[in-house]
């Protein structure tokens, strides 16, 4: 059976992408919401928060509710219990006004509400019908919203073949709305794309396994749109959830360690 791209991304959505990892980027998950206010006075502080907020009175109780709940979600990452993730997301402050301008950048989803576990083996064919019976395995999740475009990918290595991985990537124009905290994401292309940290040798395994000419992007048919709402944002921390239910934690990537795969305007690193 072949999907229509609006299909497919949501299979791929709402069943391939339930894999998420723990450890590493969960220690810095939380960093306090007053860490983007630079001021040279507590005077000059108080006037930036009052403008953000009306009063700085306010500004700091928004805050600090912010901070606390950050910490509960991080907390019951950690714990690892679904249900406690979910009341920690619901506890979350409502996103701000400048939420589509504060969700552009290079993330790594966390925790996702459709984790099937750590990792998955599949064969790409069932991922996207475009692509071959090639058995990989998935074990994490990126995205980014750039000029544009928006671009999710899905870290994989390839069966027998450990010592290096490579990625699927989809992408497709972003459209936030005109009001509100939701988006439209029209994926219309898919392809492989190689490692940045030792690419000659990801380059090598993905030719090895003949994913090579899927690594120039194939265009996907019909209608591959799909909504997006943005829940809460911080410096640090995106919650989003798509049009059929899924609801995903991102953490914010440094620009010393973007997303770890050469595409658009990414470079290579040996």
């Amino acid at each position: 059976m072949v999907l229509q791209p609006r299909r497919l991304s949501l299979a791929m959505v709402a069943v391939m992408y339930g894999f998420h990892i723990s450890g590493g980027f969960l220690e810095s998950l939380f960093i306090s919401p007053l860490a983007d206010v630079q001021a040279d006075s507590p005077l000059q502080a108080s006037s930036i928060l009052a403008g953000r907020f009306g009063s700085p009175q306010r500004a700091i109780r928004v805050w600090m509710k912010a901070g606390a709940e950050e910490e509960g979600l991080q907390s019951a990452i950690k714990n690892g219990n679904p249900d406690r993730i979910m009341k920690a997301i619901d506890a979350l402050p409502d996103a701000p006004k400048k939420a589509m301008s504060m969700v552009e950048g290079d993330w790594q989803v966390i925790w996702d509400s459709n984790s099937l576990g750590p990792t998955k083996k599949t064969l790409l064919k069932l991922v996207c019908d475009q692509l071959p019976n090639t058995m990989v395995e998935f074990y994490r999740q990126y995205n980014l919203i750039q000029d544009g475009k928006y671009y999710w990918l899905m870290a994989f290595t390839m069966d027998g073949i450990q010592r290096t991985n490579a990625a699927l990537m989809m992408s497709g124009p972003w459209k936030p709305a005109k009001s509100g905290t939701a988006g439209t994401v029209g994926f219309d292309e898919v392809q492989i794309v190689a490692s940045r940290h030792g690419s000659a040798e990801s380059r090598e395994a993905i030719r090895t396994t003949g994913l090579e000419r899927y690594m120039k992007p194939l265009k996907l048919k019909g209608d591959g749109s799909i909504e997006v709402t943005v829940h809460y944002v911080s410096d640090e921390t995106l919650v989003q959830e798509d049009e059929v239910g899924n609801t995903y934690v991102f953490k914010k990537m440094s620009e010393s360690y973007p997303i770890p795969y050469i595409f658009a305007d990414k470079k290579a690193e040996s």
